[in-house]
């Protein structure tokens, strides 16, 4: 979406696209105490894009050690993402009960159904038939999105609808599976091609003005977060590096392709498959 300038927080043409990134500190500002060091390996998340890039400036208060039991192409799969789907599990301010992950054999749908298991939520999912399988290692049960009768299914299967919900398509029927106490959280809202910016401000300013509504909506925005919320935001990565570390969360497989290949690596991150996750390298592979 940012590519074909489609994307709300960065609508123009001519930028580096890229929110997330691994790599090494080359040079610390003067005065530093961050407790970094020049050779650290490191992983971030920017406010604002710009990480597809072989050299970047970034605050050190961005930026996050890598452990040494993981290796930077794992790494690099789980910042943006997983920080995405910890932070919504976080805005539904649940303790306990059923959930419902759209499109949980995605990129944040994976994580977010995992977060969910681990706190000891139930987690219900959508997905289409190719990511199905995926979807279910994550989830007690899954759903056909292009099934018109899912909702259905899931009210019959709670009693009445899900205690919250984590959406990345802006769809209002999605409520409808959702019980008037409970919470919708939209991490994105879909919209065709050429229509993104659109559906953004259009869901967002909806999303808003449901905040109090029956269910009611929130917006989890990483990077509004990250720019906001940095000692949070830090405090989330270095959790999930450890989760992955030790086995308690699973990430996506790394499809490594080189930066050089910048056409080709878009054009793999769109037909991926379930469970893979494109990342750019500036090193031979």
């Amino acid at each position: 979406m940012a590519v074909r300038g489609d994307y709300l927080l960065q609508p123009v043409r001519g930028f580096v696209p890229g929110y997330d990134f691994v790599g090494v500190i080359e040079r610390l500002p003067a005065g530093d105490r961050s407790g970094l060091h020049v050779g650290q390996r490191v992983a971030g998340i920017l406010p604002r894009m710009g990480a597809h890039a072989s050299l970047i400036s970034v605050a050190p208060s961005l930026l996050v050690p890598v452990p040494d039991l993981l290796d930077s192409a794992t790494a690099a799969t789980i910042p943006l993402d997983a920080v995405t789907a910890l932070f919504a599990i976080d805005a539904l301010a649940m303790a306990s009960g059923t959930i419902l992950v759209q499109g949980a054999g995605g990129a944040v749908g994976a994580w977010a159904a995992q977060l969910a298991a681990a706190r000891g939520l139930t987690a219900y999912g959508t997905a289409s038939p190719r990511s199905h399988a995926y979807a279910e290692r994550f989830t007690d049960s899954v759903y056909d999105y292009d099934d018109p009768t899912w909702i259905d299914q899931i009210l019959d299967a709670t009693t009445g609808g899900v205690d919250g919900a984590i959406d990345h398509t802006g769809s209002r029927s999605v409520r409808r599976a959702v019980r008037a106490g409970g919470r919708v959280v939209r991490t994105a809202f879909g919209g065709a091609p050429g229509q993104g910016r659109i559906s953004t401000a259009a869901g967002f300013a909806a999303s808003t003005l449901r905040r109090y509504a029956r269910p009611g909506e929130r917006v989890c925005s990483v990077p509004i977060l990250v720019a906001t919320q940095r000692a949070r935001y830090r405090q989330a990565l270095t959790e999930l590096f450890t989760a992955v570390g030790n086995g308690t969360l699973v990430p996506p497989r790394p499809r490594i392709m080189p930066l050089v290949q910048y056409p080709d690596a878009l054009a793999s991150a769109t037909r991926a498959a379930p469970g893979e996750k494109t990342i750019l390298t500036t090193q031979e592979t």
